[in-house]
C-alpha cells in the first residue's frame, strides 16, 4: 500500500518590521504678496531715525558709537542736500528765463483770438507748466483755493483740469467745468473721469466762452454758490465783462468768486522784462502775463473779500463777492425787459449799483 505523503511544513514568512509612519511635512507660513514701498515709507523711517533732544544725555561713549555718527552725519547732509537741489532747480529757471527775454523777438499783428493754441497744446499742455507752477508752488496755490469750493461749482477757463485732483466733491452739489478749446475739455473731463469716477454724473462740460451768458443747472436756481478760475484773466480779450459775467452767473445771496491769476509785480524792473516778453509769450501760450489784475478787479467795480499776492507780486489770489441786483434771477429779467423795450438793462443796472474800488477792503 503506497505510503500517503506528508504535507510539507509551512514555510515561515521572513519577518518585516512595519514601516515607520511618514514624516509630517513642516508647516511653511504662506509668502507674503511683494507690496512695492512707497516713498513715503522710507521719508517716515529717515524721519524715526532722526536726532532727538533725548540723545543730549547720551554720555560719550554713546556719542562716540557708528550708529549715532552715522545718523547725525546722515541728518546734517539731508538740508545741503535739499538746498542745493532747489538752487539748481531755480538757477536753470532762472536762467531759461533769462534766455527767453534776452531773445525775446518783436511780435506784431497779434490775434485777438487765441483758440488755436490752446486747441494745439492741449494734449502736451501739462507737461510743459508743470516745471514752472512747481517752482512758484502755484500746484499748492490751486489746492489751496479749490478746497474753499461748495455747493453748486462752476470753474471758468478749466483748460486741462489741472484743478480737478484738489476737489473737495463732498462739498460739491454739482460741478460745471468750462472751456471754449474743445481739445482743452476733452482733456479735463477724461481727467475727472479718471479721479473722480463716483462724482461723474454730477459733473456738467460746458463748451462756450466765458464771455456768453452762462447758465446754472436747474438746481441752481440762484445761481452757482462758487465760482472759480484759475489762469484765465490773461487770456481773454475782455477781462472787465468776464468779471462782470461771472457775477451775473454767481448766486447773490453767499456766493463766492475765487481767481487765482498772474500778471504785474510789485517791482518795475520786473514789470519791464514782463512787458518786453508778454507778446512773445502770447503768441507762443495765448496768454498776456503782464495785464494789471488790480486795475481790472477795480474797474468791474465787484466787492473784494481778500486779495493776496505771491512771486514778487505776480501771482494774485483774489476772492470776491457779487453785488446785490447783480445775480442771475436779474439777468434773466433785465435780458426779457431789454428785449421787449430795446433798451440795454444790464449796463444801466451796473451803472445804477455804486462801484467799490479794491483797496477799499483795507481802508
Amino acid at each position: 500500500m503506497a505510503k500517503i505523503p506528508k504535507a510539507p511544513k509551512r514555510i515561515p514568512k521572513p519577518h518585516t518590521p512595519p514601516a515607520p509612519p511618514p514624516r509630517a511635512r513642516p508647516q511653511y507660513p504662506a509668502p507674503r504678496p511683494f507690496v512695492p514701498p512707497k516713498p513715503s515709507d522710507g521719508a517716515k523711517r529717515v524721519w524715526e531715525e532722526r536726532p532727538r533732544i533725548a540723545d543730549h544725555i547720551l554720555s560719550e561713549e554713546q556719542k562716540r558709537a557708528p550708529s549715532y555718527v552715522n545718523k547725525v552725519q546722515r541728518w546734517r547732509q539731508l538740508p545741503i542736500m535739499f538746498g542745493g537741489l532747489t538752487a539748481f532747480a531755480m538757477g536753470l529757471y532762472g536762467f531759461q528765463l533769462y534766455y527767453s527775454i534776452a531773445n525775446a523777438e518783436e511780435v506784431e499783428n497779434l490775434p485777438e483770438d487765441f483758440i488755436d493754441r490752446f486747441d494745439k497744446e492741449a494734449d502736451g499742455y501739462d507737461e510743459k507748466v508743470n516745471m514752472a507752477e512747481t517752482l512758484l508752488f502755484l500746484n499748492k496755490r490751486r489746492k489751496d483755493l479749490t478746497k474753499k469750493v461748495r455747493g453748486h461749482v462752476l470753474e471758468v477757463a478749466v483748460g486741462t483740469g489741472r484743478n480737478i485732483d484738489y476737489y473737495p466733491t463732498k462739498q460739491c452739489a454739482t460741478v460745471t467745468l468750462l472751456d471754449y478749446s474743445a481739445p482743452m475739455l476733452a482733456v479735463a473731463k477724461r481727467k475727472w473721469k479718471d479721479t473722480h469716477p463716483e462724482y461723474f454724473s454730477r459733473v456738467f462740460f460746458k463748451h462756450q466762452s466765458a464771455l456768453d451768458p452762462i447758465t446754472p443747472p436747474f438746481d441752481a436756481k440762484e445761481g452757482y454758490d462758487t465760482v472759480i478760475q484759475t489762469m484765465g484773466i490773461c487770456s481773454t480779450p475782455d477781462p472787465v465783462k468776464l468779471l462782470h459775467n461771472l457775477e451775473a452767473a454767481t448766486n447773490e445771496n453767499g456766493g463766492q468768486i475765487l481767481l487765482l491769476e498772474h500778471g504785474k509785480s510789485h517791482y518795475q524792473w520786473l514789470n519791464d522784462l514782463l512787458d518786453k516778453t508778454a507778446p512773445g509769450h502770447a503768441d507762443a501760450h495765448g496768454c498776456f502775463w503782464n495785464k494789471d489784475i488790480g486795475k481790472i478787479v477795480e474797474e468791474s467795480g465787484l466787492e473784494v473779500v481778500n486779495i493776496k499776492r505771491y512771486n514778487f507780486g505776480t501771482t494774485w489770489w483774489i476772492e470776491l463777492k457779487p453785488r446785490k441786483g447783480m445775480g442771475y434771477k436779474r439777468t434773466i429779467v433785465d435780458a426779457v425787459v431789454g428785449a421787449a423795450t430795446g433798451e440795454d438793462k444790464s449796463s444801466a443796472s451796473a451803472s445804477a449799483v455804486p462801484q467799490r474800488p479794491w483797496w477799499s477792503l483795507w481802508g
